[in-house]
């Protein structure tokens, strides 16, 4: 018998937090630009703008409802 373990990295993996790291990056302008003095309202159309750079493939109608989820991922 043999005492050898194998451990096997994983990289880059949040367990707990679903969304890619190009997705984060929505949240995270969000977050900034509401501690810089934006509304929430104007923050949330630049995070908008901000999702259709990264995924110039979605449609329109998803763009709201799928920057809504990115930023409150609770909900």
């Amino acid at each position: 018998m043999s005492n050898i373990f194998e451990f096997k990295t994983l990289e880059n993996e949040v367990f707990d937090y679903p969304l890619s790291r190009k997705y984060e990056r929505v949240k995270r302008l969000y977050n900034s630009l509401l501690n810089s003095g934006y509304t929430s309202c104007q923050a949330f159309h630049e995070a908008m703008k901000l999702l259709t750079i990264i995924n110039p493939h979605i449609q329109l109608s998803e763009i709201s409802k799928k920057t809504f989820n990115i930023i409150y991922s609770i909900y």
